[in-house]
């Protein structure tokens, strides 16, 4: 069940869909209008440069820098989106080929790059991925300032850009805010006493729908991850609350954590007991006899919002966002469900719909767990 899924998992697997579309957040901070040129030769040097127009670079621009250091900071700003967006090719990881492609393209008059090929190539399909990266920029909207003579006429200009493939060995664990050496690379996860349905039942008998809610008929999903400690202690590192149920449900949340202490096997790297983060669920009910309906809306907005995500792993966005807005009818402000139907407009190119969801979930909860791709996306 995805009840049970690991909301790192899921941003894990959404990397792969906001891939472009971080590009589109960064690039996007001006366009140039069209323009028809007189002069269709295509330059090699030029009086004043083109400038790709990278947001943090264009926009507020410091007191005291010049064209040439806007340029520069465009420059890197660039580079390190296109960096961040290379898929090593396979054939060139087998067999270790590193090095540095060489790509030229020609800058228009409108902003837009053209006749973009590889003078250089290293082999291994790198020359191909940094092709593809270049268009995937374009497409997802960078713009140029266009190069000019020197009586400001704007000109077509040939640029070269040399784009570095490293193979880099990630490391198997990061360092908390605690200071926690947390580990995500294992050969053996941390384990819950008798599997997964162990746990389920667990969960199922040991969660408790507060007292003082019980009439409420509130239902909805607080996400937690637990480090799980390499002596088999465990401790709460965060949670959210996807459907701001309150702060009731937060503590029983809490308490159900507390409670798996001493059921965990530690997680494994190199032989050694480590600590690493695992996702815990905790769904919340009502057994009073009055919410029956309400729990009945909850399991099907539920079961829409899993066929959601399961459209949008299979490039169904339009699909993905009916089942949503079905969804979001029967558990209103499920912050969840905003977050992958605002994914599935990005993957139209919906940015204002998109950000419309994304806003609200920040409103809602105040923190978001794609904060960095929320900025990227709208802006503030």
């Amino acid at each position: 069940m995805r009840y049970f899924a690991s909301i790192f998992k899921i941003m894990s697997k959404l990397t792969r869909i906001f891939l472009l579309l971080l590009c589109v957040g960064t690039l996007k901070a001006q366009t140039t209008e069209p323009v028809t040129p007189t002069d269709t030769t295509i330059y090699d040097f030029i009086d004043q440069l083109p400038i790709p127009m990278m947001a943090r670079c264009v926009q507020n621009v410091p007191v005291g820098w010049t064209m040439d250091s806007i340029r520069s900071c465009s420059q890197y700003a660039l580079l390190s989106v296109i960096s961040s967006n290379i898929r090593y090719p396979e054939e060139a990881r087998q067999k270790d080929i590193q090095g540095t492609v060489v790509v030229s393209f020609v800058v228009e008059v409108s902003g837009r790059i053209t006749n973009i090929k590889v003078i250089r190539d290293i082999g291994g399909g790198c020359g191909a991925e940094a092709l593809r990266v270049l268009e995937a920029v374009d497409e997802a909207g960078l713009r140029w300032q266009p190069g000019f003579k020197a009586e400001r006429k704007p000109v077509r200009v040939r640029q070269t850009l040399p784009l570095r493939f490293k193979l880099q060995t990630a490391l198997p664990y990061y360092i908390s805010k605690k200071g926690d050496t947390i580990y995500t690379s294992l050969d053996s996860e941390a384990q819950f006493r008798g599997g997964i349905d162990s746990l389920v039942a667990f969960v199922k008998r040991e969660l408790k729908y507060p007292k003082a809610e019980r009439d409420s008929c509130k239902t909805g999903i607080i996400e937690m991850a637990l480090e799980v400690r390499k002596d088999g202690s465990v401790e709460l590192d965060n949670q959210i609350n996807f459907s701001s149920i309150g702060l009731d449900f937060e503590w029983e949340s809490l308490q159900l954590a507390n409670k798996t202490k001493g059921y965990w096997t530690p997680a494994v790297y190199d032989g050694k007991a480590v600590n690493t983060i695992i996702p815990l669920r905790a769904v919340f009910t009502s057994k009073a006899p009055r919410c029956k309906t309400a729990n009945a809306n909850f399991e099907k907005a539920l079961l829409l919002g899993e066929e959601a995500a399961n459209l949008l792993d299979q490039s169904k966005p339009e699909e993905a966002i009916v089942k949503l807005n079905e969804a979001l009818k029967l558990h209103p402000n499920n912050t969840e469900f905003l977050y992958y139907r605002g994914t599935a407009y990005l993957n139209l190119n919906k940015r204002t719909e998109a950000c419309t969801d994304y806003n609200l979930v920040k409103k809602m909860l105040g923190v978001t767990w794609f904060e960095s791709i929320r900025k990227l996306m709208c802006g503030f």
